[in-house]
């Protein structure tokens, strides 16, 4: 399940102006190493993470390429991907592509799929997704920008990041910055990683004026749960994120507990319907649709059908 540790993520990492918080719609366990990510500056030196051995493992497989439908069938029917729409956009304006934040997003939401299908074929997911949403020309574009960015995630610093060691922080922030202007180019690097850099450089001069240090990004988010105090966790959120960014939180249990409260209640409703001897399967589904309809966004129906196997 992909969808809470996105809300987390979103809620922490605008209000810390995130950059790299893009790890879309992971389930509650998943969000813990999500909001650890979603801006604070530390994603700044872990753009390429999740890459490593891919291009090896993509070698080492068996078989014909995946089709773009094969792909698409295999991740949003059978994989992670289900009743989730891709985040970001493609940056398009008027007829051309124009540099900024949402693609690194979109891509970013593909590339979930890393494990699940080989880079190959996401790569061939994201080209025809382009394709069809704004054309062969634009789309061409949009995979010169991926290819570019592929390049700049799997990059590694040649200087080693050491967090303890603030004499490394500033060389891998100049290298990492010369290295994504470098390939993608000054517009396209600022659009994708200006604010992210902006944030390192800030929480090293918070460092270095004597404040304590920003949290440990691997340290999980603390979770409302049975037994625990509200209050705590909201305290504990308030003194490591920020009251902009607890009370995000706060919003993302509230419609989080919604959400579990409507599929809970949506999966008796099929359960009952599934049991009723009086109707027929078309009249269960036809029944069960409009209860969808009637409880659920929009956006939310795949999703629901996804969950419940409708």
């Amino acid at each position: 399940m992909l969808q809470r540790g996105w809300m987390v993520a979103a809620a922490v990492g605008v209000v810390l102006t995130a950059g790299a918080g893009w790890a879309w719609l992971q389930d509650r366990a998943g969000q813990e190493s999500v909001a650890g990510q979603a801006g604070d500056g530390w994603g700044m030196i872990r753009s390429g993470v999740g890459t490593d051995g891919q291009a090896a493992a993509d070698g080492n497989a068996q078989g014909a390429p995946m089709s773009a439908a094969q792909v698409r069938h295999k991740l949003f029917k059978e994989g992670s991907f289900a009743g989730t729409e891709p985040h970001g956009e493609w940056c398009v304006r008027g007829e051309a592509l124009q540099p900024c934040a949402g693609l690194r997003g979109r891509f970013e939401y593909y590339l979930l799929a890393i494990g699940e299908v080989p880079m190959s074929a996401i790569r061939t997911l994201v080209a025809d997704e382009a394709e069809r949403d704004v054309g062969a020309k634009l789309a061409g574009d949009v995979m010169g920008i991926w290819d570019r960015y592929l390049q700049v995630r799997s990059y590694k610093p040649r200087t080693a990041f050491q967090q303890e060691q603030l004499h490394t922080w500033m060389p891998v922030l100049a290298d990492l910055r010369a290295q994504r202007r470098q390939v993608l180019g000054d517009e396209w690097a600022k659009a994708f990683y200006a604010d992210e850099e902006a944030n390192f450089e800030r929480m090293y001069a918070q460092i270095q004026s004597g404040m304590p240090p920003p949290p440990d990004p691997g340290e999980p988010v603390p979770q409302m749960a049975p037994g625990k105090d509200p209050a705590a966790v909201h305290a504990e959120r308030v003194a490591r994120y920020g009251p902009e960014a607890a009370a995000r939180l706060a919003k993302v249990d509230e419609e989080w507990a919604d959400w579990e409260r409507r599929l809970s209640a949506a999966r008796k409703e099929w359960d009952r319907l599934q049991a009723s001897a009086g109707l027929s399967d078309v009249q269960r589904r036809q029944q069960m649709a409009g209860y969808v309809e009637q409880h659920f966004k929009d956006e939310e129906h795949l999703r629901v059908q996804a969950l419940l196997k409708l």
